[in-house]
């Protein structure tokens, strides 16, 4: 979590799911949030493990992800400094910064990979046909094991916004008005249990984004799955989300972060059951 000026405040939680906990299931989520108040702007991450019995160092897939985006975007922000807006190109820059996302993400996993070559006991976790894809081309397919999501967005306060998705989880932002929208378009081919992923043979064309040098949101959020799970529709997730923003508007910061962070658990235990994680930006 991170305390910044009255102006904006960014944090994250992310937490083992109740399912998990009960069969012993190490939490396959990893999250992030700062603002750095020096260079002007705030990012929020979260990255979301598959859970399938294939995908079984998900977990360090999840967390390599979160270091990855980290190093883009502090890279693709210093880069923007000299940027014209007026001949911005917003789609070819941010392929480019998906682009270094993967191949950042890609090399540490290789690296995890080459320093602790599959067990045994990991092996026998593969499906019939993973295995046998894995035993046919093991350089390529290892990647599987550590296959997650990813959702960012970015604040640049007066100057733009961005986010950046692939997989299934949600983004959302409240606009000025305070009603809440997603500014990231939804993929279809996320359903049920199937997603897209950073693990997918060409993960570059499953990503989605936004960029916006307007209309600047007064809060915006990402969560995995899980929290999207354990609410019935759209509208009750927003008034989650709701409650979250009046928490820190009404009560100090550490106090605020305690609440909402202990309450996540207890959302878990009684909706999803899934892990469950958040990063939010507010603007107040």
């Amino acid at each position: 979590m991170n305390l910044t000026n009255q102006k904006i405040v960014s944090f994250y939680s992310c937490h083992q799911g109740a399912s998990h906990k009960k069969v012993k299931k190490i939490c396959q989520d990893a999250a992030f949030a700062c603002y750095k108040e020096r260079k002007g702007y705030a990012m929020a991450i979260v990255s979301d493990g598959h859970g399938s019995n294939d995908y079984f160092r998900s977990d360090r897939g999840a967390k390599q992800a979160v270091i990855a985006t980290k190093k883009s975007i502090n890279r693709f922000m210093s880069a923007m400094k000299n940027t014209d807006l007026h001949s911005f190109d917003s789609d070819e820059y941010l392929h480019q910064l998906e682009m270094n996302i993967v191949y950042n993400w890609r090399q540490a996993v290789y690296k995890d990979y080459q320093k602790h070559p599959f067990t045994d006991a990991e092996k026998a976790l593969m499906s019939e046909r993973g295995r046998k894809q894995y035993e046919t081309d093991a350089d390529t397919y290892f990647v599987k094991a550590y296959g997650a999501t990813l959702i960012v967005v970015v604040v640049c306060p007066e100057h733009f916004w961005f986010g950046l998705h692939i997989g299934d989880g949600k983004c959302i932002a409240q606009s000025k008005d305070g009603m809440f929208f997603q500014p990231i378009a939804w993929d279809d081919r996320c359903f049920l249990n199937v997603t897209t992923s950073l693990c997918d043979a060409r993960p570059l064309e499953n990503f989605r984004h936004c960029f916006h040098t307007e209309n600047f949101p007064t809060a915006l959020f990402v969560g995995s799955d899980g929290v999207d799970d354990c609410f019935a529709n759209d509208e009750d997730l927003y008034g989650f989300y709701a409650e979250v923003i009046r928490t820190f508007k009404e009560n100090d910061f550490q106090e605020a972060y305690k609440e909402f962070d202990s309450f996540l658990p207890a959302m878990s235990e009684s909706g999803s059951r899934d892990d469950i994680s958040v990063g939010g930006i507010l603007m107040l």
